[in-house]
């Protein structure tokens, strides 16, 4: 059984896809640690992460390669891109107005 380090942010979900590679093995993890799959996590808390028949070790590898965390719940959404072609910029708008 290996170890996995919590980060700010991070979910189980989020956990069993970097150490586990699906999100279908967040039940064992859970299970593994005694959680519920929707329990809050702790920065610093260390997780034993188990053997899981739904491991798909070639993500795993994929995400340590390079370097990749995965961390849902610390990163802002991305702002939608501006439609392309016939429409206004984003400039011509002014958001203080309405406020």
């Amino acid at each position: 059984m290996s170890q996995a380090l919590i980060t700010a942010g991070q979910s189980l979900v989020d956990v069993a896809i970097q150490e586990l590679g699906s999100v279908g093995a967040a039940f064992d993890l859970a299970d593994a640690a005694g959680l519920a799959i929707t329990d809050v996590l702790t920065p610093g808390q260390v997780l034993e992460v188990p053997a899981s028949a739904l491991a798909r070790p070639e993500l795993v590898s994929y995400f340590r390669n390079r370097g990749q965390r995965i961390n849902t719940g610390d990163e802002a959404a991305p702002a939608p891109a501006a439609p392309a072609g016939r429409y206004f910029s984003s400039s011509f708008f002014n958001p203080d107005y309405f406020a």
